[in-house]
């Protein structure tokens, strides 16, 4: 067990630190349908993502019976690529969305800001940079093996501007669908879609970390919430 000194680091890096767990990671699912994007509609408008514009935000919590002594953590997407084809017959819009894990930043300070409750306490640089590291690890995203996320549709139900979409998130080479209330807003040439909903670790082969026989230990669930700005292509 490690010793109160080292106690402050290992509480703040918990989650991501989950590589340190000796069980090896569960193998990757390859049954999962491959996220693709067929083509799109002849009628469809054309959007690019502004990446400089959108960000996608990952929250992870502590939970346990001590989860007081923990951290919460933020890793946010900023360095977005992917198209939006809006079809006037909604059920055949599509969007495809790429998420290069090398990019992703452990708890700016902005993103604490704007997560509000339970985000108030700023890791430590050095915790942050430890805990990014272990972040691209095999363990967790594997990110030498699996360099992206993608975020891809599946089906469009509902109707503009609060349509419910099932996405197919795939992740570490684990693709899980997940069905998300999406509002969508155009402004001229300028689409922008928000979302929020959850994800849980485990679907993707990642083993949350405890300690102290499960006292202190990281919520299975995470929270997703995104935001994406896109401009209509010529």
């Amino acid at each position: 067990m490690a010793s109160m000194r080292h106690l402050p680091h290992l509480l703040v890096t918990l989650w991501l630190a989950a590589c340190t767990t000796a069980s090896p990671p569960p193998p990757v699912d390859a049954s999962a349908p491959a996220a693709a994007l067929a083509v799109p509609a002849p009628d469809a408008l054309r959007y690019r993502v502004a990446s400089e514009h959108s960000a996608v935000h990952f929250r992870v919590y502590r939970a346990g019976r001590l989860a007081a002594l923990g951290h919460n953590h933020v890793v946010v997407a900023r360095q977005i690529e992917g198209e939006i084809a809006l079809a006037p017959d909604l059920a055949r819009t599509q969007f495809s969305l790429r998420l290069p894990v090398a990019s992703f930043e452990v708890d700016p300070p902005e993103a604490r800001r704007d997560a509000g409750e339970g985000f108030e306490v700023q890791p430590s640089a050095e915790a942050i940079a430890g805990t990014r590291r272990n972040m691209l690890g095999a363990r967790v995203l594997d990110a030498e093996r699996h360099p992206e996320v993608r975020i891809d549709t599946v089906t469009v139900r509902g109707a503009l501007p609060t349509p419910t979409v099932t996405v197919r998130l795939t992740l570490r080479g684990v693709a899980r669908d997940a069905d998300v209330p999406v509002t969508v807003a155009r402004d001229g040439d300028t689409l922008t879609a928000t979302a929020t909903f959850d994800i849980r670790q485990t679907d993707f082969g990642i083993t949350p970390m405890s300690v102290f026989g499960g006292a202190l230990q990281v919520a299975d669930a995470v929270t997703v919430r995104l935001r994406i700005v896109a401009t209509r292509m010529p």
